[in-house]
């Protein structure tokens, strides 16, 4: 028996070798692919200048090409383990010793099958590049969801389809006799020899061979596998996009695809209002069905008042976004479990509200909201994540503040590839995106990084070194990526003893050790924040520049109860303003981070034209809150709404602002909730205007309507 399993190994050494030359050749031809690629897309005067980074993505590229092969290796390692599996026995012999002398049978069709899929993919991926200008994304699937027969049609117009066709099939067959040559020519090389091997030396081996494809099919041996957000290697956009690949690609759009369940119209129809938007707009704004304009949206266009200041100062603006700064551990804060540190003293400072909520309970749906003004839908995909990845929104602060003279950057303490949102940033209007390698650049030299990226305090300095180099005025949106698992902090920071209440640790869901490191983190943000802003306070900008701070959302490590739901979705909002313009807003007003951008034009800005659906914060009326879970609230109480309106959960306030507990449907509770419905119902229409019309028609999408 063990001459037999030795003789099966040395076949099996022949495929693996041979495999082997599959995976060499094939990295060859990804290279020679992502080198025409670059020659047909890539502007020479771009890359030039960027032979460094354009290295990298070479050798990036090859990473991805290599997880995609090591996918296809996985089966037929598979096999080969199962069949060493069964070799403990003899009587198997009759079996296994066809599947291991006649495996190439399997292997021939099977790789042409799957590098066909390859090839044809990355085919695919280099025509809708051609026209998007993006490596495959959610964008793909509206080849069926669109009139199909009229998108063949442009591609018969546009494309040598019958050529492409050509070149496939001559690809494929080559790739056939090639396989067929490669795993049965005789020649031997680094021959195996084995007499003799026990079984589980012989299972191990396939096990272990098993275990190191799938290492490679990750891609990576760090915390994270190797994904789309790798990409965010350079400045350059375009070079970001050569270091990726079709297949991946179109792995990533299906996976996205598979998150996406609501139609455009979603909102509208769920909170009853159907096709009729108009209806929608009249509640919104309180007006008469009559009184909604031709173009509804010309409601959302707003001027801001004459500003001598602004005018005469042109400040900076500063939105910061805190990675899990929940306004709810403000109430925890006290002297032997201090999370806020020294930036408690600028909170007194200056002024901030806590009844305020963030647009998601996820990062990239506040953040891509942040981008455009906007709250997020409760049916609907994140903006990233969506068809209005490339769809520029009129409602973009960076489009607003460019109009006024301003140049918009995005700063992001991580890779700003993640979740595609450096391609969100840039069709909204952003200058510039400057992720962890931009900033390390910019500052010269960053010792020490974490998991997601750059140190809160690198990002700190690298917003200071901007504002301070900059010759013209400048919105910065600026998100802070250290307060996030796995929360690793510096090793130069030591983070303050930290008892929490007795209270807070019986709340406490999860690991305590865990939950300590939480705490740790957030004050370590907390005091880097407050460094930062002392040291703006400290210098020359102190009188030109407007911070605001906010958290994408808060964390989730105790058992919040039905009636914390503003607690449970609360963020911080905090304002710095130059002395000449100080003011303090009423701290308890509520908010919503989309009444952070009209609140921020009307104090930086004069006289400049805006779209938004939020409002100014120091409005002394109107004041409520929302988010994507169904939720308003103000000073009344709440309503959790639904799609229709016997089945709204009115609310009251028990404590103050404690806890919301079933109340009364009021005149005043209908109000809210027809607000919240009509809001998200606008934005269903806002949403297709805009793609309509910057993008072309969209399935379902009648503006006439």
């Amino acid at each position: 028996m063990k001459n037999v399993r030795a003789q099966w190994f040395n076949q099996s050494w022949l495929y693996l070798k041979r495999i082997l030359i599959v995976n060499v050749v094939f990295l060859f031809i990804g290279f020679l692919w992502r080198w025409a690629f670059m020659l047909t897309f890539g502007d020479s005067r771009e890359l030039a200048p960027l032979s460094g980074d354009v290295f990298k993505a070479f050798v990036l590229g090859a990473r991805f090409d290599g997880t995609v092969l090591f996918y296809i290796n996985a089966i037929p390692l598979l096999l080969l383990l199962l069949f060493s599996l069964c070799s403990f026995w003899k009587g198997f012999a009759g079996i296994l010793n066809p599947l291991f002398s006649r495996f190439s049978r399997f292997l021939i069709p099977y790789y042409t099958v799957m590098l066909f899929i390859v090839m044809f993919f990355s085919a695919v991926d280099f025509g809708f590049y051609s026209f998007y200008q993006d490596r495959i994304n959610v964008l793909i699937f509206g080849y069926f969801e669109d009139d199909t027969w009229a998108l063949t049609k442009t591609m018969w117009s546009n494309y040598p389809v019958v050529w492409i066709f050509l070149g496939l099939f001559l690809f494929t067959y080559l790739l056939w006799k090639g396989l067929k040559v490669n795993f049965t020519q005789g020649k031997e090389w680094w021959p195996a020899g084995v007499q003799k091997i026990s079984y589980p030396i012989f299972v191990l081996f396939f096990f272990v061979l098993f275990v190191l494809n799938g290492i490679g099919a990750r891609g990576s041996l760090a915390l994270f596998p190797l994904s789309e957000m790798d990409t965010g290697i350079s400045k350059s956009i375009f070079v970001n996009h050569l270091s990726f690949n079709g297949v991946r690609a179109l792995t990533r759009a299906i996976e996205l695809k598979s998150q996406q369940n609501s139609k455009w119209d979603s909102n509208l129809r769920h909170y009853g209002y159907g096709e009729n938007y108009r209806k929608a707009f009249a509640d919104f704004y309180q007006i008469s069905e009559e009184q909604v304009p031709t173009d509804p949206l010309q409601l959302m266009k707003k001027t801001t008042p004459k500003n001598a200041w602004a005018e005469k100062t042109r400040p900076h603006v500063v939105l910061l976004v805190m990675e899990s700064m929940g306004a709810y551990w403000f109430n925890y804060n006290q002297p032997d479990f201090n999370l806020l540190g020294d930036f408690e003293k600028h909170l007194q400072q200056d002024t901030y509200l806590t009844h305020f909520l963030s647009s998601t309970n996820a990062t990239i749906g506040s953040l891509s909201c942040l981008m455009i003004g906007s709250p997020q839908r409760p049916i609907s995909e994140f903006l990233t994540e969506s068809s209005y990845l490339q769809v520029p929104f009129r409602s973009s602060p960076a489009r607003v503040f460019k109009s006024a003279g301003y140049k918009a950057r995005f700063l992001y303490g991580g890779n700003p590839g993640w979740r595609e949102v450096n391609k969100f940033a840039f069709q909204q209007g952003f200058d510039a995106v400057d992720g962890e390698n931009e900033i390390a650049e910019g500052l010269g030299e960053i010792k020490e990084k974490h998991d997601w990226g750059i140190y809160d305090e690198d990002l700190f300095n690298y917003v200071l070194k901007t504002l301070s180099d900059a010759k013209e005025p400048q919105f910065l949106l600026t998100m802070t990526t250290t307060n996030h698992p796995p929360y690793q902090l510096p090793s130069t920071y030591q983070a303050p003893p930290l008892n929490a209440p007795t209270e807070l640790k019986n709340r406490l869901i999860g690991d305590a050790a865990l939950a300590e490191k939480r705490f740790k983190t957030y004050r370590y943000s907390s005091d880097k924040l407050a460094e930062f802003m002392t040291k703006l306070k400290n210098s020359p900008l102190k009188d030109k520049v407007i911070v605001a701070i906010t958290g994408d959302h808060t964390f989730w490590i105790v058992n919040f109860t039905e009636q914390e739901l503003l607690q449970k979705g609360s963020v911080p909002f905090y304002l710095y303003l130059p002395d000449a313009i100080r003011k303090k807003l009423d701290p308890e007003a509520f908010g919503s981070q989309s009444d952070i951008p009209p609140t921020l034009y009307n104090l930086a800005l004069s006289e400049t034209p805006y779209y938004s659906l939020g409002r100014d914060l120091f409005d002394k009326t109107g004041d409520f809150a929302v988010n994507n879970s169904g939720l308003i609230v103000d000073r009344s109480g709440g309503v959790l709404t639904s799609g229709k309106a016997e089945n709204d959960q009115p609310l009251d306030w028990e404590g103050s602002y404690e806890r919301l507990v079933r109340g009364e449907n009021t005149e005043h509770k209908k109000q809210l909730a027809v607000k919240y419905k009509s809001l998200m119902s606008i934005l269903d229409y806002y949403f297709m205007k805009e793609k309509q019309d910057q993008k072309g028609p969209v399935d379902h999408a009648d503006s006439s309507r």
